[in-house]
């Protein structure tokens, strides 16, 4: 079993890699981040929610929250036509029926279950 530590570091890497996908604003810094104080803890793991820092003129759009596991660390990207709570019976159901996103050795992050 997998700490929160764990999967907030995996989570992290995963925004870093969204990060140097674009450059995000005029300075050319990269805007994207974790926000923790939404994490929402549950018994199968953590949901992450990441967007653009204090720019709400400009939202990322297609981020929907990532699943994290807390049996294998894998990662599930929710949908975001739908809620959250549906998108968690969605997991619960069947997982696959989001798209889980595997981190390879260079760093990016590949859907697995296309």
């Amino acid at each position: 079993m997998y700490t929160e530590e764990q999967a907030k570091a995996k989570m992290q890497r995963f925004v870093d890699y969204q990060n140097n996908l674009i450059v995000w604003n005029e300075e050319g810094e990269p805007n994207i981040i974790i926000y923790e104080e939404l994490t929402e803890r549950h018994p199968f793991g953590w949901v992450f929610y990441w967007q653009i820092k204090d720019d709400y003129s400009n939202f990322l759009a297609g981020n929907g929250p990532i699943i994290i596991e807390k049996d294998t660390l894998n990662m599930f990207k929710m949908m975001t036509a739908i809620s959250t709570e549906e998108n968690i019976t969605l997991y619960k159901k069947d997982k696959n029926k989001l798209l889980q996103l595997e981190e390879d050795q260079d760093g990016f992050f590949d859907p697995v279950n296309i």
